[in-house]
């Protein structure tokens, strides 16, 4: 991972800021500005009044010079109070409103070799922690930029004043500074140490957060009586944390003695060197002024010291952060080629091997078929045996890791991959629903033409379904948003993913066990409406049950990451090898499924 600078993360952040939100910077500097100074006026204001005192002022005049002093002051505690109450709003607006939308467009874009990936998960963990805190990463890089600013223009002027004492003094509260910054840096050196530690840790607890929150993983934890295993894993992985964060808060509280030290100390010599400048001959309100500077200084330089930690340790969030964005796709060799005059797609596989990140074997060995445009071709084979990655390569979504896949002669490694999903219509085991309206689940945006919608329900048999809810197309999906939301039934949910397809008219169709969780009569059902509906498009379709194969063009037998019988279903029951031994096992259960026994030319009777 490339570490940037701070300097490099100072522009990164502050750049855009510039550019779009000027008035934060303006009122950061505003701010602090105000920070600085009203104390000084307070100081001032006080010595003046004990001054005022030493020379005998009228008790009239002594009152009126303190009402109008302590209007002075609450005029600019007001604006003081203001900017700071403004600032911390235009920090959450800065990180939400410029950095956010392109995390969360890395998201959606990043491939699918990178997203299952487990390294960058845990760079996507980092980079959340970056984003999605207020005191942490990206805002708090913002928050603590602005107490370092305040604190290093509070040096700045105070020692410009306590030097105009005596630079020894000066000279000494520098050189105790300088030993607390280096203690506060190694606190920020073994942070770097626990930080992998703690994201994976997070990755933890959020996943488990995320199968507790699933409803149809609540089923199983509650049958199966799961809830002490789960709360135990949560426990292992928040006890881990805190260790984590104990050692390092340990540290930290060193950190601290040692400057709580150092200040005793320094509080010590100060003090005594006030007295005997106060006993030489220096009046009361220069020793009140003068004290208040020197506890100023002090306090300048611990929250010099904390902000530089704080701003060490966001800057190294933003790297994770910046990281996580700069991950970049393999791209083509010259110019991508857009896909979108294509109304045909051909795909083939020339001699096609994959392995898995990390993975000792290759899933796909040496595989080769050829899908010809508006064909049909079923892949099937155990589990397991690779059938999921040739979907995901044939989509785009994976490059192999040697050999070639080519979509109308055009190898996936220099297509526009966004033109060519364009093209295509996925139906996966999993079927993708959001919790908004039937018409928004269909046509996948927010706006769509409605009569086309009524077409393609029509033609999947759901239009019935849809019409006799009271929302029809309106009506959501789930109650995660709206409490009147409806659930489907599998049957019902394959209809709508198919009027899904129709309403994209894509060329390329895959279906990737759509129909697992359906019973043999629905799943049949369904098929027949896929063999008449997508006739013309180039479809691929993964089944178990093979029985269901028997519409499609070809049949391609996967084993172990090789293919190793292809052929219509009679030619591969009359050459009575793999797949004939697999159909055989399954026969008796499309026999009890009502769909017949297996005649001994392969056709179903």
């Amino acid at each position: 991972m490339k570490q940037h600078s701070i300097w490099s993360n100072y522009r990164y952040t502050y750049g855009p800021l510039w550019q779009k939100k000027k008035k934060i910077v303006l009122s950061t500097i505003a701010e602090a500005v105000f920070y600085v100074f009203v104390p000084i006026v307070g100081m001032m204001t006080t010595s003046m009044i004990i001054g005022s005192l030493e020379q005998g002022i009228s008790m009239s005049k002594l009152v009126l010079l303190v009402l109008a002093a302590f209007a002075v002051c609450g005029v600019l505690n007001i604006a003081k109070g203001y900017l700071e109450a403004r600032g911390d709003g235009q920090y959450i607006e800065a990180r939400t409103e410029l950095f956010i939308m392109d995390q969360i467009e890395k998201d959606l874009t990043v491939s699918m070799e990178q997203y299952e990936d487990e390294e960058i998960h845990k760079l996507k963990e980092k980079s959340d922690n970056c984003l999605w805190a207020n005191f942490f990463g990206l805002e708090g890089f913002f928050r603590h930029n602005s107490d370092l600013l305040k604190s290093v223009l509070g040096l700045v002027v105070y020692a410009l004043l306590v030097g105009s004492m005596n630079w020894k003094i000066l000279a000494m509260l520098t050189a105790m500074s300088a030993v607390s910054a280096a203690a506060a840096y190694g606190v920020t050196r073994y942070y770097q140490k626990i930080k992998d530690p703690v994201a994976e840790q997070q990755m933890t607890m959020h996943y488990i957060n995320r199968e507790v929150d699933d409803i149809q993983g609540g089923k199983d934890i509650r049958i199966f009586g799961l809830e002490s295993w789960i709360i135990g894993k949560f426990d292992a992985a928040i006890r881990r944390c805190r260790q984590l964060h104990f050692r390092w808060d340990m540290r930290s509280y060193g950190s601290n003695i040692l400057d709580t030290v150092l200040d005793a100390v320094r509080d010590v010599i100060c003090y005594l060197y006030l007295i005997l400048q106060l006993a030489g001959g220096m009046r009361l309100s220069e020793f009140v002024f003068y004290l208040g500077l020197i506890a100023g200084f002090s306090n300048w330089i611990g929250m010099i010291s904390k902000s530089v930690v704080a701003v060490r340790q966001d800057s190294d969030s933003i790297n994770d952060l910046r990281a996580y964005l700069d991950l970049e796709e393999e791209k083509p060799s010259g110019e991508a080629v857009d896909c979108s005059a294509w109304t045909d797609i051909e795909i083939e596989f020339d001699h096609v091997s994959y392995r898995y990140c990390g993975a000792e074997a290759e899933t796909l060995r040496d595989v080769s078929f050829r899908l010809a445009a508006g064909e049909k071709i079923a892949l099937v084979g155990v589990n397991g045996a690779g059938k999921t990655t040739i979907v995901k390569l044939m989509a785009g979504l994976y490059l192999p890791t040697s050999g070639t896949v080519y979509v109308n002669g055009v190898s996936t490694r220099d297509l526009d991959r966004k033109s060519y999903f364009a093209k295509q219509a996925a139906i996966f085991q999993e079927p993708f629903q959001t919790s908004y309206s039937i018409g928004e689940n269909i046509a996948l945006a927010e706006t769509y033409d409605r009569e086309k919608m009524w077409k393609v329900l029509a033609q999947a048999g759901f239009d019935q379904k849809v019409r006799s809810l009271a929302g029809q197309l309106d009506t959501h999906l789930g109650k995660d948003i709206v409490p009147d939301g409806i659930g489907l039934s599998g049957g019902e949910q394959q209809k709508l993913l198919l009027a899904r397809a129709l309403y994209r008219d894509a060329s390329l169709v895959m279906l990737d066990e759509p129909t697992a969780a359906l019973d043999a009569l629905a799943e049949t059902e369904i098929y027949e409406k896929y063999q008449t509906l997508l006739r013309g498009k180039s479809v691929l379709f993964i089944s178990h049950r093979l029985a269901s194969t028997r519409f499609c063009d070809r049949i391609i037998l996967l084993s172990e990451g090789c293919v190793v019988e292809q052929g219509t279903h009679e030619q591969l029951m009359r050459k009575q090898g793999a797949y004939h031994e697999m159909f055989q096992v399954q026969s008796r259960y499309y026999q009890d499924a009502g769909q017949g026994a297996e005649k001994p030319d392969g056709s179903i009777s």
